[in-house]
């Protein structure tokens, strides 16, 4: 656990360098990858051979030349289950200070990435792109795994119509809807994602059978639909604005309407989890928090809602199935 950071920022720094995908289908020396990636070849096939050992690339002694094993795959962009977006997003120099300054977030319980961005997390990616891509990137690696996930883990036969609120560019809700022909759906967003979601919903042929609506959770939701989603939203933000996003849920919720939250739910004290780890990325990098379903309970009745059945999928998050109290 001590070491542990070393290995993944060697790995963060493979995806920086896009050392995965220049060697592609096709074994690289040493030399090959160091011009490709304008670093000193020595110091590279020290990193390579740490990889190997990791059983990310594998050398072949005769041609001494590097590929990728099947785990290396999926260091590769566009590879299935592919983490370099989550690789670039956490080797990204605004997290490595922002975990660096832990302990700010400990005596503050805000964000220690806002010292060094001068703004919050979302307020800097409103005003830096390049690093937003970064991000937003792997967030839609991240979406395209969950997609299936919660589909898998829900029938949404039995609706009409289903609203993704602050969806993104509509990954989970074109899944919900190949999945389920009968179905129309909207997306709920910014409307700075409206182009981009609306031409990605085109492209995977349900523009017929959805819509993107412009508008911010913080203010009103949309009325009138079945389902409502809310994926990797409240893990966002702190209870105080968590509390105003439900309750703009449930003023838009009909009687017999639903809403499916879509986040890790941690199992409490004494357990390994992932979400322990994501539940404090949150603290030093949004100022929001992972919940249990003791804390989720206690939110959701502020909000006039209750737990109805908690269903876990295979990836982290479980779909936490909500109803008017």
């Amino acid at each position: 656990m001590v070491y542990g950071f070393w290995v993944s920022r060697s790995l963060q720094i493979m995806a920086e360098l896009g050392i995965a995908d220049t060697i592609g289908d096709e074994p690289k020396s040493v030399e090959e990858l160091a011009q490709a990636s304008g670093t000193h070849a020595p110091a590279l096939r020290r990193m390579l051979r740490l990889l190997t050992g990791l059983g990310v690339l594998v050398k072949d002694e005769q041609s001494q030349r590097f590929g990728l094993t099947e785990l290396g795959r999926m260091l590769q962009k566009d590879s299935p289950g592919s983490v370099y977006g989550s690789l670039r997003a956490h080797g990204h120099l605004l997290s490595w200070q922002a975990w660096g300054d832990l302990v700010s977030s400990l005596k503050t319980g805000q964000p220690s990435v806002e010292k060094f961005m001068g703004d919050s997390f979302f307020g800097y990616m409103s005003k830096h792109p390049e690093d937003a891509a970064i991000f937003n990137g792997s967030m839609a690696a991240y979406q395209s795994l969950n997609a299936p996930a919660v589909v898998g883990a829900y029938d949404f036969s039995t609706a009409k119509s289903v609203v993704d609120v602050g969806g993104g560019t509509g990954t989970l809700l074109a899944h919900i809807l190949q999945s389920h022909p009968n179905l129309r759906g909207a997306l709920f967003e910014l409307p700075h994602v409206k182009a981009e979601a609306t031409a990605r919903l085109s492209n995977l042929g349900m523009a017929s059978r959805s819509e993107v609506l412009e508008g911010n959770f913080f203010e009103k939701i949309p009325s009138g639909y079945d389902i409502y989603i809310l994926s990797q939203i409240l893990h966002d933000w702190d209870d105080e604005r968590s509390l105003k996003i439900l309750t703009n849920v449930r003023e838009a919720m009909h009687p017999g309407a639903k809403l499916l939250i879509v986040e890790t739910v941690l199992p409490g004290d004494n357990v390994s989890h992932f979400g322990n780890l994501y539940d404090m990325a949150m603290l030093v990098l949004v100022g929001g928090q992972e919940r249990t379903g003791t804390e989720y309970t206690a939110l959701l009745e502020k909000a006039g809602l209750r737990i109805h059945r908690v269903l876990p999928t295979y990836m982290p998050p479980s779909v936490v199935e909500v109803v008017p109290a």
